[in-house]
């Protein structure tokens, strides 16, 4: 290893296609860390990420006598009581796995998924000269090439022993399943969880056309745009309704088995909490809108650093470039891979840190586009993303959303202005002591200090009628008794005293007008 490093002489510069070839000669767990790299446009530059994408992803495989050793290992009775028949000839071989097309002593057809023996120690070895590499690299490489190469790492690592604990993508088979068990156009491989193991899976085995095999799909009697729109209609659920999606959606991954689009390898999951999903669908509509600060709002909400030292100027002035490059065409039009690699960049600019999972998700994307663009030319996935968004969105959960940001709105307003009462009672305080004098001169007014207590009072009001409307909102959505009109009295009372105050103020603001019209 260390004669492969000296000779690709990665402490003077390494250019993409060498870290390529460094790794490929390096052994399985470094093409396994390259191929997780590829996807983190977070951690590398885009011509690193797009380098490594190329990695292979066959190796040499296991010989049969490996593989009947290590099921043996795994199976407290004799693998003939399981299986009938094990094919000889792997359906794919990989760095941590590969997979045997078999049949169970009942006659089902399975695919059988069987971890090398002794990975995760092979990797515990690779990945500790890694750190060595990385401790010494980081002291070369600048910056600009590289991040904080130890974390990365780390966090190759923690990858590491989530994918080779087997039984995890066997309880992703099934939360997958159960997640689209009323989508007639989407499924997965069914595992058999008795026969699972830390170290085995063993699923359903299908056979399909492959997804990029467009020719066959057409001869088949498939309609590409279909298969197209629905892919990414389930995808959007799989993102926003479930929060539970497929991370690496490559043609590889998805085959159209009977009508159905099957996802395969369910190695690399991801998650959204109900949060992160609301940001996502909130970044769709400002991407469409070219909202610089619905973008900018996204982003500091998707943050796991402290964003309080953020420029929000320059955050703005630098996403206002981005929307002025990408988002002046048409939605079709969108190069998405390209819009959300520079977004991702831009936050890492501006001291705004994403979380993996998001970043996960805009390589997931890209490489859904790339699959949607040779079925769909003509449409960007966005489109289709915000069509879903819009039909399975109720009017009830729109309200309860605008009641949930005017909830959080109002508290920002009231800290904003106790921190406003804060300031003042420190500038009376001056004032008092004669350590501070104002010179107050308000053009088109003859008393500032009395317009000025005007405004504060209708401030206060318009608060206090915000309060009470979302108050009496949060009330009629839990259904407090008693219940007058099918609404809960107390929630009545505050619709009213709302209803009151506001055209208090209106009228206020009104009569106000007409007095300075007569002047």
């Amino acid at each position: 290893m260390v004669a492969i490093v000296r000779r690709y002489d990665i402490f003077h510069g390494l250019t993409p296609q060498g870290l390529r070839q460094m790794l490929e000669e390096l052994g399985p767990t470094f093409v396994k860390a390259g191929q997780i790299l590829s996807m983190r446009s977070e951690i590398l530059p885009q011509s690193f990420t797009r380098e490594l994408g190329k990695l292979r992803t066959n190796v040499e495989p296991m010989d049969r006598d490996t593989v009947l050793s290590a099921l043996r290992a795994e199976y407290d009775r004799p693998i003939e009581d399981i299986f009938d028949a094990i094919d000889d000839c792997p359906l794919g071989s990989a760095s941590v796995a590969q997979v045997h097309k078999a049949r169970l002593v009942t006659g089902e057809l399975v695919a059988v998924k069987i971890q090398r023996p002794h990975v995760q120690e092979i990797m515990a070895q690779d990945i500790s000269i890694m750190r060595s590499l990385a401790r010494y690299a980081s002291r070369f490489m600048g910056g600009e090439q590289f991040l904080d190469l130890q974390s990365v790492v780390d966090e190759l690592w923690q990858s590491f022993r989530e994918e080779t604990d087997f039984l995890v993508e066997a309880r992703s088979l099934e939360e997958f399943r159960r997640n689209n068990a009323d989508c007639a156009f989407v499924d997965c491989p069914k595992p058999y969880p008795a026969l699972c193991t830390r170290h085995v899976v063993v699923m359903d085995y299908v056979e399909g056309i492959p997804i990029d095999d467009k020719r066959r799909l057409v001869r088949e009697g498939y309609d590409l745009s279909e298969i197209g729109i629905k892919l990414v209609d389930n995808y959007t659920s799989q993102m926003l309704d479930d929060g539970f999606f497929h991370a690496d959606p490559h043609p590889g991954n998805l085959v159209i088995h009977e009508g159905k689009i099957v996802y395969l390898d369910l190695g690399i999951m991801g998650r959204l909490s109900s949060h992160d999903r609301r940001a996502v669908r909130d970044m769709v509509f400002s991407v469409a809108r070219c909202d610089s600060a619905g973008l900018a709002d996204g982003l500091m909400r998707f943050s796991v650093s402290d964003t309080a030292g953020v420029d929000q100027a320059h955050l703005l002035a630098d996403l206002d470039a981005i929307v002025a490059d990408f988002g002046l065409s048409d939605l079709s039009d969108l190069d998405i891979g390209s819009f959300l690699n520079a977004l991702i960049s831009m936050a890492q600019k501006d001291g705004i840190e994403l979380p993996g999972t998001v970043t996960m998700l805009a390589r997931s994307l890209v490489t859904l586009e790339g699959v949607a663009h040779d079925l769909l030319p003509e449409t960007s996935i966005v489109e289709i993303i915000q069509s879903h968004i819009k039909a399975h969105v109720s009017s009830e959960e729109l309200a309860r959303r605008e009641v949930r940001r005017l909830a959080d709105e109002t508290i920002a307003a009231t800290h904003s202005l106790l921190g406003a009462a804060g300031e003042a009672k420190l500038a009376m305080r001056m004032l008092t002591r004669g350590q501070l004098r104002v010179n107050l001169d308000m053009p088109g007014t003859m008393d500032p200090l009395e317009d000025l207590a005007r405004i504060a009072n209708r401030l206060t009001m318009s608060v206090i009628v915000a309060g009470l409307f979302i108050g009496s909102s949060v009330v009629y959505y839990a259904r407090i008794q008693p219940v007058i009109f099918g609404i809960p009295i107390i929630g009545f009372l505050g619709y009213l005293a709302a209803f009151v105050l506001g055209v208090w103020v209106a009228l206020d603001i009104i009569r106000e007008n007409h007095r300075r019209r007569r002047r």
